[in-house]
């Protein structure tokens, strides 16, 4: 195997573990809360679209079937986190949108996530941050294109 499919085995490999090990250590920070990883994921994600995030686009964006997301989204309405409203151009998409007490929870997680963050990357550079950053993105760039042109052969 050559150095460059080495480096890119590790990469690839590390993806994983990396999500995998962030998500338990992001988890301990409302884990006294009572709500699921899911669950703050979602207000998080609301919080950050300021003008609501269509039901079908936030699923893409935490990556969750939307089927399975109505569950979570329940919770969310029912806590009075986020809240569901028709558009008046197609009643049968949902946009969510968050609620006060969802913004501060959402305010609360994003702070308690970025000291964690800090602590945890202390000692690494902001170059080294932002070329790990750069990395990671254009992977994924190319992996969706790559999918893109074989979801267009296939038909």
């Amino acid at each position: 195997m050559s150095d460059k499919s080495a480096a890119l085995f590790a990469l690839t490999n590390s993806l994983q573990p990396v999500k995998r090990v962030w998500r338990q250590a992001a988890t301990q920070i409302f884990a006294n809360s009572g709500i699921s990883m899911s669950l703050a994921n979602l207000v998080v994600i609301v919080n950050r679209n300021a003008q609501g995030i269509n039901q079908r686009d936030l699923a893409e964006e935490i990556g969750m079937n939307p089927g399975a997301m109505v569950r979570i989204l329940d919770q969310g309405t029912e806590a009075e986190y986020l809240e569901r409203r028709e558009l008046s151009r197609d009643r049968r998409f949902k946009t969510i949108c968050i609620l006060p007490a969802g913004k501060k929870l959402a305010d609360e997680i994003e702070s308690s996530a970025n000291k964690l963050r800090v602590q945890l990357m202390e000692d690494v550079s902001v170059e080294d941050i932002e070329n790990a950053t750069r990395v990671l993105r254009l992977l994924e760039a190319r992996a969706s294109n790559f999918l893109q042109e074989h979801i267009h052969e296939k038909k």
